[in-house]
């Protein structure tokens, strides 16, 4: 067995080690164990799989391209363990790390054509070898915000989650076309005008894909930016009906106060005259318009109670009933807008669960308090009938329409204020209790 041969074919499977990179850097926070620990464990496997390979396709005379592909599928198999998050979304990260990586053997021989045209074994030489590591550096480069930035950014975004059951299909096939176009030998590449067009042709892909990327991640973050618009404005409009109401609830206040007297004039004129019947007429009348039932208050946060003033008749609406405890100060240590999104999210579930139920047993508790000065604390328990599973990331899964929508971003919104969102059922019970670290979004 040559050492030469064996340290280039060493040389050229080391582009696993790359792709690994790739693959994992979008996706290192649904690692099932921390980078630390997996990095050894992760480093010795790559290393068993470079070496067995090498000595396989040296004994069996076998080029590098048809050992690449059980080592991608026995990668890959291992990816799909390691990381914990939708099959989609690992999809399509390995897949775009393969096609990362399918460029740099492209590259390098439309580069080092002319220094590979005497050799015949079927891999790299020396300087095509780390030209090729070389060119996986420079696309771990340009493609570095894409893979740590805006990639992780888009795995996260709830409003997408059903792209990526198609998205990868992208960067795979991609990768495809790019191993098929791999030339198998140097003198085609020095035919004619193929070395010129393929290097345009593949800086082309290249760049297209990095644009698509990009405008892909500016598309959502736009229509992430109008939905926040919107539910921003939704709970504006619930805090203009809730002033409404309470600025019409004072008028009538203010004119029964002020015709008060005139009340007293009437009704001191009928007992004069001993008209009885008339004077119990205009007492009842007074009495019914005095005691029409005042806007209730469920607690110091304007916006807060706004939302559970809309969400309690809806409930009424529907014939629920909603117990409040909402020890909320009038400020709170943490941005309105998300923790009205994510208490307007539960209590919708929480009505959506109980719907089917008979109207005694739809109830529905919701307790909000501050913990301490920097954390909130927050549970909703409702009813609900049937049966319910959860999924790799604890979140419920069902059939049932319209049950558990929002909870993905109710879940990376608690994350983002470095808080736990404990979800459970017991005895018919579905309840939520989240804990959010306010001081976290100073961070």
């Amino acid at each position: 067995m040559s050492l030469d041969i064996t340290l280039r074919y060493l040389l050229e499977i080391s582009l696993f080690v790359p792709a690994m990179i790739f693959a994992v850097i979008p996706v290192t926070e649904y690692l099932r164990v921390k980078p630390a620990f997996a990095l050894i464990p992760s480093a010795l496997v790559m290393a068993v799989m470079i070496f067995a390979g090498a000595y396989f396709g040296v004994y069996n005379k076998i080029r590098v391209r048809i050992i690449a592909v059980p080592i991608a599928i026995i990668v890959f198999a291992i990816y799909m363990i390691i990381i914990d998050t939708e099959a989609g979304k690992k999809l399509f990260c390995f897949s775009n790390a393969l096609m990362l990586c399918a460029m740099c053997p492209m590259y390098t021989i439309l580069i080092n054509a002319p220094r590979e045209l005497l050799n015949f074994s079927g891999v790299f030489t020396y300087s095509s070898g780390f030209i090729s590591l070389a060119v996986s550096a420079i696309l771990g480069v340009i493609f570095c915000r894409t893979l740590t930035v805006k990639i992780p950014i888009l795995l996260k975004e709830d409003s997408i989650r059903d792209v990526w059951r198609y998205m990868f299909l992208v960067p795979l096939g991609m990768s495809a076309l790019i191993y098929w176009m791999i030339p198998l030998s140097p003198v085609v590449v020095m035919t004619g005008r193929v070395r010129p067009i393929n290097m345009l042709f593949i800086t082309i892909i290249g760049g297209g894909i990095l644009f698509l990327y990009h405008l892909f991640w500016w598309t959502t973050s736009r229509l992430t930016e109008n939905a926040k618009l919107q539910q921003e404005n939704g709970l504006l409009n619930m805090e203009h009906k809730r002033y409404s109401e309470l600025r019409k609830y004072m008028d009538e206040t203010r004119a029964l106060r002020h015709d008060f007297r005139q009340h007293i004039f009437v009704m001191s004129e009928l007992s004069d005259n001993e008209r009885i019947t008339e004077l119990k007429a205009y007492i009842s009348q007074l009495a019914e318009k005095a005691s029409r039932k005042s806007p209730s208050s469920f607690c110091a946060n304007m916006a807060v109670d706004a939302v559970a003033s809309h969400y309690d008749r809806l409930a009424e609406s529907e014939g629920a009933k909603i117990s409040w405890s909402l020890e909320i100060p009038h400020t709170l240590p943490m941005n309105e807008p998300e923790y009205c999104a994510i208490l307007g999210n539960l209590i919708e579930n929480a009505l959506n669960a109980v719907k089917p139920l008979p109207p005694e047993e739809r109830r529905v508790k919701v307790i909000s308090s501050m913990l301490s000065d920097a954390m909130l604390g927050l549970s909703v328990d409702n009813n609900y009938s049937g049966s319910i599973s959860f999924g790799k990331n604890g979140l419920p899964v069902s059939n049932q329409r319209g049950h558990g929508t929002g909870l993905l971003s109710v879940m990376n919104t608690v994350n983002h204020y470095g808080g736990t969102m404990d979800i459970r059922t017991e005895g018919n019970i579905f309840s939520v209790n989240i804990i959010m670290y306010c001081y976290m979004q100073e961070k």
